[in-house]
């Protein structure tokens, strides 16, 4: 190899440089839709496992069935005898005359009778399924089992109970199936005599049953009704009377016109009242008035009261009074005319004044009265507002009690009916069961006792077949699930959510080996024109065998650089989940197809814990990536040209280290994934599986996007999902999935 071929690697690594990172390509992310059941895949799941299926079905097949034919030579001949019962009086009469009695006490009309009468035609009272489980009990059947012991002592009640049946007679209306009034009760046993005595022992043990039974329901029920007829009647009677009482004390025969006479009298009495005070406060003023110019010797206002009554005497006090003044101008003060008219004088004082005091007694009489009457209107007036704020609640309880005594009187009247009716029920009891087919044998055509029918072999052999069939395709899928590889391409798209990029098939030139090996590696030619660029080269395959592998790798290369039509995808990672999945070899046929087509590939074995690429392509591994980012060795020294093809070169894994994560997160390797970039067309790691260990997403955070291989039949589905979500986790782009090893058609 030209060892002027690359530039040496400068061990100064402080300067700046390129970023390592590819270029920024949107990884693109299928979206999940739910998945529907997939035809096609049941059909590969059904070719998959047809052999267990099949074995699974066989055997289950045959245990089931030997199992039925064993059991059908084991199966003895018995003979069956039943008798018929009417257990609904045939005719509606006994339910019309009870719904009649309770017409008249809920009042229905003529209608609603008719209606009832064509539902009751259709219905039926009693529950068919729960009298057919009430008497086969072992309440009711214990008596019967003892009667019958006396001549069968091996008939107990677990053989009585499983050969008796009770069934409904049903018919068919309009395609519905309805149900009549009849009951057919059947007996089975080997012996037809047997047969005979119990299905009459029965028949006359129902019939007796059935009638105690409703006499003792019907007298229970009256009993019932009876207790519960007497406190309602009371209670009854206890709401009349308060009702009467209200309506006496509150006068509630005609509500509003009470309520608006209340609300005037309490009006005339506010106004009574108001005059009254004006009356009280006008006289209480003219009273101290008075009273006052009383006390000063002022009795003149006496007139304003009477003037007719005290006119005359005023007139003979003024007259004294004007004698006086004329007689003091001619007589001394001691004279006697001066005396004699003071005394007049004073003696008509006296009067006006005894007169003054008797209008001011009869004055403070009428204050009195005024007050006395201002209290009463005012007693009146609490009174009436008393009653007045009353009149809700009385009118409240007034209604309460109308609807519970409305109440009251529909009970009483619900019981009286459901008196009547039981009474009438009470007199149909001896007509509540009839035999209309009494106990026989069923006989053929020829009078013979007819066999039971014997159990269908056949069709159970059909159902086992059947059973067993699904039961060995559900075990078939069963094994499908629990084996939780990939087995198609459609698969791994399916769970990834990722573009399947190329399908490889399983070709003896897949197997690589060393030169000294028995194996060859298919080998890629190119041609082109001398006027063709690189890129519109094409393989030539050397060998037919070889060409679906050889189109195989030449599809995978296309569909990743058709990934990014803008910008040329310069560098992917190839990685798997776990080792012995083929990405090794996917790495370098993918190298020699891109090198075939005239791009200049590099091919690096980034895989330091375990390389195998200089085992594959038969070079020498002195010298590799390790050495070249632990010492000064030159790219040059490293990087090794294919003898086979000029523009395939790779860079195998060198020296194992202690820690490969150290050197593949250095600068150094920073810096030479950038020289890589600058020297190739294209730069393919391969990397070390991505479970356990972080040394691909650190290669793949520096290149263009990984590539993930899964192998079909052997990768685990839940590692491929753990190694995407690793991926997702670190935000890397994954251009796709190849699916590995399928087998060649």
């Amino acid at each position: 190899m030209d060892k002027k071929l690359f530039s040496p690697i400068k061990d100064d690594l402080n300067g700046q440089y390129l970023s390592a990172t590819s270029p920024n390509y949107v990884a693109s992310t299928p979206e999940g839709d739910d998945q529907v059941l997939d035809v096609t895949w049941v059909l590969a799941v059904v070719k998959r496992r047809l052999l267990v299926m099949a074995v699974v079905a066989a055997t289950i097949a045959s245990l089931t069935g030997s199992l039925i034919l064993r059991d059908a030579k084991k199966s003895i001949t018995e003979y069956e005898g039943k008798f018929t019962v009417l257990a609904e009086p045939i005719m509606a009469d006994d339910r019309l005359s009870k719904l009649f009695v309770q017409a008249q006490d809920n009042s229905l009309g003529i209608t609603d009778l008719n209606k009832i009468k064509s539902s009751s035609e259709e219905s039926s009272s009693v529950d068919y399924q729960t009298l057919s489980r009430v008497l086969k009990s072992p309440e009711v059947l214990k008596p019967l089992v003892n009667k019958l012991q006396k001549k069968y002592p091996s008939l107990d009640y677990s053989s009585l109970n499983n050969r008796l049946t009770i069934q409904r007679v049903t018919f068919l209306r309009d395609g519905k199936q309805g149900g009549t009034k009849l009951l057919n009760i059947s007996y089975r046993d080997r012996s037809t005599r047997r047969i005979t005595d119990v299905l009459e022992e029965t028949a006359k043990y129902y019939l007796e049953y059935m009638r105690k039974e409703r006499f003792r329901v019907s007298k229970q029920s009256i009993d019932f009704i009876d207790k519960k007829i007497p406190p309602l009647q009371q209670k009854v009677d206890k709401l009349q009377k308060e009702l009467q009482i209200l309506r006496t004390k509150y006068n509630f025969t005609q509500p509003e016109l009470r309520n608006r006479s209340l609300s005037d009298q309490l009006d005339s009495l506010n106004n009574r009242r108001l005059e009254v005070k004006a009356q009280l406060a006008e006289s209480m003023h003219q009273y101290e008035s008075y009273k006052q110019r009383s006390l000063r010797g002022d009795n003149r206002w006496i007139v304003d009261i009477s003037p007719k009554s005290y006119e005359s005497l005023m007139g003979k006090l003024n007259e004294v009074e004007s004698q006086l003044a004329l007689s003091s101008n001619q007589f001394y003060e001691n004279s006697l005319p001066i005396q004699s008219l003071r005394e007049k004088q004073q003696s008509l004082r006296d009067l006006m004044q005894r007169e003054a005091e008797s209008v001011l007694f009869q004055m403070k009489s009428q204050l009195e009265q005024l007050q006395v009457r201002d209290r009463v209107v005012a007693n009146s007036q609490n009174l009436l507002q008393e009653k007045i704020t009353e009149m809700p609640q009385a009118q409240h309880r007034y209604d309460d009690i109308q609807l519970e005594l409305e109440l009251a009187k529909n009970n009483l009247k619900l019981f009286l009916g459901k008196q009547k009716t039981l009474q009438l029920d009470a007199g149909q009891i001896d007509s509540s069961w009839q035999i209309i087919a009494k106990p026989e044998l069923v006989r053929d055509d020829n009078g013979a006792p007819n066999p039971v029918k014997e159990k269908p072999t056949r069709r159970y052999l059909a159902i086992a077949i059947v059973i067993s069939s699904l039961l060995g395709i559900a075990i078939g899928f069963l094994v499908e699930v629990l084996n939780t590889v990939f087995h198609t391409p459609e698969e791994i798209k399916s769970a990834t959510k990722r573009p399947i990029l190329g399908v490889i098939p399983i070709a003896k030139g897949m197997k690589i080996k060393s030169r000294r090996g028995d194996s060859v590696a298919p080998k890629f030619t190119s041609i082109s024109s001398t006027n063709s660029s690189a890129s519109s080269r094409r393989i030539i395959v050397s060998n037919q065998k070889d060409f679906p592998l050889i189109e195989a790798f030449h599809y995978l290369y296309t569909n990743i650089q058709l990934l990014s039509a803008e910008q040329p995808i310069s560098s992917l990672t190839i990685t798997s989940t776990v080792k012995g999945e083929g990405k090794s070899t996917v790495a370098v046929y993918l190298a020699k197809t891109a090198a075939a087509v005239g791009k200049r590939v590099l091919l690096v074995d980034a895989n330091m814990r375990f390389p195998q690429l200089h085992t594959y392509l038969g070079v020498s591994n002195i010298r590799g990536l390790s050495n070249t980012l632990t010492s000064d060795l030159s790219l040059n020294e490293a990087i090794q040209r294919l003898p086979d093809d000029e523009n395939l070169f790779v860079l195998t894994a060198g020296s194992i280290p202690p820690d490969p994560i150290k050197l593949l997160s250095s600068r150094k390797m920073h810096y030479l994934m950038e020289q890589f970039l600058a020297l190739f067309d294209l730069v393919i790691y391969d990397t070390p599986p991505l479970i356990d260990v972080a040394d691909g997403h650190l290669l793949a955070s520096q290149t263009n996007g990984t590539v993930l291989i899964v192998k079909i039949e052997k990768t685990d589905r839940g590692m491929v999902s753990q190694a995407l979500d690793q991926l997702n986790i670190a935000d890397l782009r994954v251009f796709g999935v190849v699916a590995n090893g399928i087998k060649a058609r």
